[in-house]
């Protein structure tokens, strides 16, 4: 069931233009990727300015998350080393239907909500450990575990979004990080929907 904002943003013909810096750039697409969140997906008419990739990522400033939204460009900025790689690159910060609204890369991927039913849970650790390690060598914490947060790409990697809810402590180590113990308790979650899926499947088999 949506909430009467979620209805409007779901309803609503998202703007073809955004300002960043000086420059107004224009898309020949924008798309709304989810009414549960202020995010769009822009395709660019070519060719794109300041060194905007063809499609990008708009993340609008959602009503009363001030804090969050600068802490998402103090993550981006401490993760610089990273962006492309474990997060995406961030482009800046722009004016978009008149929010303040974050510039990203788009991602080609799938996210681990999509292939947790596939991956083995070996390889699904290492993976999760191998992106929230990175965070943590900068000392980020990443806390927001859910699982369309994090996206495979065709290489294996998983890679990182949504980083408004982070936190900062440059003094933790990974095996005493809110990282490691979020990885663990992640798989555990998994482990537990992957036993009743096979018991819901045995019972389906039985009758």
């Amino acid at each position: 069931m949506y909430g009467d904002d979620e209805l409007l943003l779901q309803n609503a013909v998202p703007p073809l233009k955004f300002r960043l810096g000086s420059q107004l750039v224009v898309a020949e697409k924008a798309e709304l990727l989810d009414p549960h969140r202020t995010v769009y997906r822009l395709d660019l008419k070519p060719p794109p300015l300041l060194g905007l990739p063809p499609t990008v990522i708009l993340k609008k400033r959602k009503a009363d998350w001030e804090e969050e939204f600068e802490k998402e460009k103090q993550a981006y900025d401490v993760l610089k080393p990273i962006q492309g790689t474990i997060i995406p690159h961030f482009y800046g910060e722009a004016v978009y239907d008149g929010s303040p609204t974050l510039v990203l890369s788009f991602i080609v991927g799938k996210t681990l909500f999509e292939l947790w039913r596939d991956l083995p849970e070996n390889d699904l650790r290492q993976r999760l450990e191998e992106a929230l390690s990175a965070l943590t060598s900068y000392g980020v914490h990443y806390t927001d575990m859910k699982l369309d947060n994090f996206l495979m790409v065709n290489d294996g990697r998983v890679m990182v979004v949504d980083l408004e809810q982070v936190e900062f402590d440059t003094t933790t180590t990974w095996e005493e990080s809110i990282n490691s113990a979020n990885v663990d308790s992640l798989i555990e979650t998994l482990r537990m929907m992957r036993q009743y899926c096979d018991r819901s499947a045995a019972r389906a088999r039985q009758r």
